[in-house]
């Protein structure tokens, strides 16, 4: 994947974590596939808890990733805010700025007439 177009440090946190959660989760796959039982027999003990092991890694990697994606959740609508307030504030300074090229307007015309009045 090419993220060399994303420069938000959360951003980038967060694909990485979801890079370390994708390995973690083919990791215990894999472990499955290898110490997969024919029989009906339960697995060694040793095998449970390493498996164990795995399956405990891969949700802290999910909670992580939960984290930062809740994070970047709320920085987006922070941003979105920010953005919504400039916005309004430069909708307002054009109709303002309008007005004034209207009322401009209206002037030169009451200006002309005058001076077209004999």
């Amino acid at each position: 994947m090419d993220t060399s177009i994303i420069q938000d440090p959360l951003l980038l946190s967060t694909l990485d974590a979801a890079v370390h959660m994708r390995q973690q989760g083919l990791a215990v796959l894999d472990f499955l596939d290898q110490h997969r039982v024919i029989d009906s027999a339960a697995p060694p003990e040793a095998i449970q808890l390493d498996l164990s092991k795995q399956q405990k890694l891969l949700t802290a990697q999910l909670t992580r990733l939960r984290g930062l994606h809740r994070k970047s959740v709320f920085d987006v609508k922070d941003t979105k805010q920010v953005t919504a307030e400039a916005k309004s504030e430069i909708d307002s300074l054009h109709l303002q700025l309008q007005n004034l090229f209207y009322e401009q307007r209206h002037l030169r015309g009451e200006i002309s007439a005058c001076e077209d009045y004999k």
